[in-house]
């Protein structure tokens, strides 16, 4: 049987294929720039009473440990669980009782006697209760603020010790009531030893010994950009019926909202928006708000992280409460992406003011929420574009004491830094990086000069 006369000539079949793999590269090339999936807008809510229950995060979704390790004798290392995970264990697993505080007098250390642990190091608590969102059980606190939380086995009894802003110490017996399981708090990661990190102000927190080696992420925002849109969603979310609302002046890439008391700014370049005196609830509130009020006020006014951007891994954390400033208190609910905590350089926003493109805030005046300030971005897909060799964390530390720094570092973390592209293309680079807090801001701990950082509005930070 004859051969095929294409096939008698091997040169030409190899061009044929190597043609066809160019215009295939080029091909997914074009679409992995230029292709934009379809924006699916969020439902604007018209009434508080119709907003769909299951769509909204409860306080215990968006409050977790800042971070876990596992302590086995004398060592320490990083836990194979997400703090998500080791939240929703200890919850289905326990009740507290018979919280109280330790002996005054000869005071053990938070470590004395304790062989192995899962350690707790708890975000800035906004007030006392904090550890009520963790585990169910009724105990006061008596106006202490935990920073650290241990469980552990004792005398055949779970248990968990804590150890308070004051550095007091009170322990608590946890009852065993549901079927989570225990173990897997304990699950450690054995490639990844931690060194704990002591600060001037008694903060603690731990960072690996060997730096990782972590990926650089790009995505592409895929959110509603249009002016006229994000105006109607504004309207519809934050002045529902209200016949007085009216548009001001729109700049080319700035809209804002106003019914002559309360104010909704969005800037198209950022993609973020300013909310200013829009509580339709707080007016009513005669007591001090708690962080559960700030959770619920965020669920009706613009909602957390999308449901596609949170499968990619984003999310919004409880952070921080940063101090009153002028009589005002900002809650600080910061992005992760993969668990990572994320950090921008402040941009210019509406008015000459900036925003933190990495946080999400709620300001208020201790009975009133005066403003959230949030960018909207949403992914639909992180792609991995490199990787980067960090640094050892010893190596941190000696850069910053070497440099005279370490005595103004409350904490260091391992994060990105997120970038913002506000031409066309609409796409954002996550850097990884190690950054410290240094005198109340985040910045890389190797570009102390070079990461300008504006202030907050208001003046807060």
């Amino acid at each position: 049987m004859e051969r095929p006369r294409f096939l008698a000539k091997p040169e030409l079949v190899k061009s044929l294929v190597l043609l066809t793999l160019i215009v295939t590269s080029i091909v997914q090339t074009v679409i992995l720039w230029d292709y934009h999936p379809k924006y699916q807008s969020v439902q604007s809510e018209t009434q508080v009473a119709t907003v769909d229950e299951s769509l909204q995060r409860q306080a215990r979704q968006v409050i977790v440990p800042a971070q876990t390790v596992v302590h086995e004798n004398n060592a320490v290392f990083a836990t194979k669980n997400t703090p998500k995970q080791i939240m929703r264990v200890i919850r289905e697993s326990f009740e507290a009782s018979e919280f109280k505080p330790l002996a005054v007098k000869n005071v053990p250390s938070l470590y004395a006697g304790v062989d192995e642990a899962v350690e707790l190091i708890l975000p800035e608590a906004y007030y006392a209760d904090t550890l009520s969102y963790m585990l169910p059980g009724s105990y006061s606190l008596s106006g202490k603020v935990p920073q650290r939380a241990l469980i552990f086995m004792g005398d055949d009894t779970w248990r968990i010790r804590t150890i308070m802003s004051d550095q007091s110490l009170w322990e608590g017996r946890l009852s065993k009531v549901g079927q989570g399981d225990v173990n897997s708090l304990f699950l450690k990661d054995s490639d990844r030893a931690m060194r704990r990190v002591t600060y001037t102000d008694e903060r603690v927190n731990y960072i690996p010994v060997v730096g990782p080696e972590m990926n650089e992420l790009f995505a592409y925002d895929v959110s509603q950009i249009q002016i006229s849109a994000r105006l109607d969603w504004m309207r519809d979310t934050f002045f529902p019926g209200d016949p007085n609302v009216q548009e001001v002046d729109p700049a080319s890439s700035v809209g804002a909202l106003t019914n002559g008391i309360s104010v909704a700014e969005y800037d198209a370049n950022l993609n973020a928006s300013r909310y200013r005196n829009l509580s339709r609830n707080s007016t009513e509130q005669e007591s001090v708000i708690g962080l559960d009020t700030i959770v619920e006020f965020v669920n009706f006014h613009g909602g957390w992280v999308d449901e596609t951007s949170e499968s990619q891994g984003l999310s919004l954390r409880f952070d921080a409460i940063t101090p009153a400033n002028q009589g005002f208190e900002t809650t600080v609910f910061r992005f992760h992406v993969n668990g990572f905590p994320v950090f921008s350089q402040r941009e210019a926003f509406i008015n000459n003011d900036a925003v933190d493109l990495s946080t999400l805030r709620v300001e208020n005046d201790g009975t009133q929420v005066r403003s959230i300030t949030r960018h909207h971005l949403e992914i639909d897909r992180l792609i991995s574009v490199g990787t980067t060799q960090l640094a050892d964390g010893q190596d941190v530390v000696d850069t910053l004491v070497n440099a005279g720094r370490f005595e103004n570092v409350t904490e260091i973390r391992l994060g990105y830094e997120i970038e913002y592209n506000e031409d066309t293309s609409r796409y954002v680079t996550f850097s990884p990086n190690w950054f410290v807090r240094e005198a109340g801001r985040w910045i890389p701990f190797d570009q102390p000069e070079d990461w300008t950082e504006r202030m907050m509005y208001r003046g807060l930070e």
